[in-house]
């Protein structure tokens, strides 16, 4: 496989801290936007974990998931939050029944009740209908870490991360959703009377942590990928446009504990590409670029961390958009232990990798950035990135500047040549 390792370019700045700031439950660690209640303002969801303990208190972690609905620009009012089941661990927004309005739903880890998959659907006026979608136990052992007494550590596994789409063609919205302790992939079939039914399961070996859905082989299904956390790879499966999938090939993602992934043509060459990041142990993003059918020969890694054994920014989350404007694809990064979100703007003026990035930094003043969303949340066609800060419990937005303002603005000089080569 070919590689890259590139340099970084200078400091500039896309976006401003604008003061703006709402409080959500505990512990958010993941975030979803859309419009619920169709005023044209994005709305706030998150997911909030908690702290997770022992299943067998009367609640070993939050189960609750915040609502915050827009009432002007930049203003939001938190509704009543929806229940789920404990450790809500991830949560997206999608139009599931025949209503017009985007429903939410969520994946809980400790889903002590049995409800692992849960959908609330929007009926409008702030009102969201519960249905809860359970898996057999037995399908979801917990096969990882064990405490002092040799005991699985969480007794009740569950559900880490959750996509949505038409997998197979019948016009109704399915549900995969990814059981990183039990090495399984869950696929839920969309249906007219109950939204999903009985679920069907797919091995995983390698812990399967968060799951994105996409059509790499250009046949019109969708396929999917995986980051396979506890062996440092990326898995993919083809998908056969009736909900049932294939293994297609797996890869190293050159660092470890991938924990997070994206896809997009992220060099604008007509192929998917796969956008990852590590967790814990390695501060890196690397970008597998496709060529063909399941073929991520070539791979480029950006450190975002000074030294390779030490622990700087903890990435808890990506996300890939065209965070300014310029039609081209740029990346923004999490990064709990650092407290800072890390956006790296994409300034490659050809497809060819590896592409150049300048890097901008914006600190959050000690509290804990963990997940990522992007909107327009006060219609300026500036985009905007919501950040959920797990050490205060609240979301903080970051204002894009809009594209005739940031050209206004100095110009960085460009970063001197080091010289160093790229690392194979």
């Amino acid at each position: 496989m070919a590689s890259f390792l590139v340099p970084l370019l200078a400091d500039a700045q896309s976006f401003a801290r604008c003061g703006k700031s709402y409080q959500v439950g505990p512990n958010p660690t993941a975030i979803a936007l859309a419009d619920l209640n169709d005023d044209g303002y994005p709305d706030i969801v998150t997911a909030n974990t908690g702290a997770m303990g022992d299943p067998r208190q009367e609640r070993p972690a939050n189960d609750e998931v915040s609502v915050l609905m827009s009432s002007t620009s930049l203003e939001y009012e938190a509704v009543p939050p929806v229940r789920t089941d404990f450790a809500p661990y991830a949560v997206t927004i999608a139009n599931v029944d025949a209503l017009k309005a985007p429903d939410i739903i969520v994946a809980s880890f400790m889903a002590v009740h049995h409800h692992d998959l849960a959908l609330f659907r929007n009926m409008g006026a702030n009102v969201f209908e519960p249905h809860y979608f359970k898996v057999p136990d037995e399908k979801l052992p917990y096969n990882r870490m064990l405490n002092s007494s040799h005991e699985p550590v969480f007794t009740t596994p569950g559900l880490t991360s959750v996509v949505l789409g038409d997998f197979n063609k019948d016009s109704l919205r399915d549900a995969v959703a990814t059981g990183w302790s039990s090495d399984l992939i869950v696929f839920f079939p969309g249906t007219v009377d109950t939204f999903f039914g009985e679920p069907r399961f797919l091995p995983a070996e390698g812990g399967p942590r968060d799951i994105k859905a996409a059509d790499f082989d250009g046949d019109g299904n969708l396929d999917l990928a995986a980051v396979l956390y506890c062996t440092n790879e990326v898995g993919l499966w083809k998908g056969d446009g009736q909900g049932g999938f294939e293994p297609a090939t797996q890869f190293r993602t050159r660092g470890s504990l991938p924990n997070k992934l994206a896809i997009a043509d992220i060099n604008r060459d007509g192929h998917l590409d796969i956008i990852v990041s590590h967790c814990h142990t390695d501060d890196s993003i690397v970008i597998f670029y496709g060529s063909k059918d399941f073929d991520f020969a070539l791979s480029q890694e950006i450190a975002l961390g000074k030294k390779r054994d030490v622990l700087e920014q903890e990435v808890r989350d990506i996300l890939v958009a065209d965070l300014d404007r310029d039609q081209r694809l740029d990346i923004a990064a999490a990064c709990r232990t650092a407290a800072q979100v890390i956006v790296l703007i994409n300034e490659s003026t050809t497809e060819t990798p590896p592409l150049a990035f300048r890097t901008e930094t914006y600190a959050f003043d000690g509290a804990r950035p963990c997940a990522l969303a992007a909107g327009d949340f006060n219609r300026d066609d500036a985009l905007d990135l919501a950040v959920a800060l797990s050490s205060e419990n609240r979301v903080e937005i970051l204002a894009g500047k809009p594209r005739m303002q940031r050209e206004s603005e100095p110009k960085p000089k460009p970063a001197r040549d080091t010289g160093k080569k790229g690392k194979n």
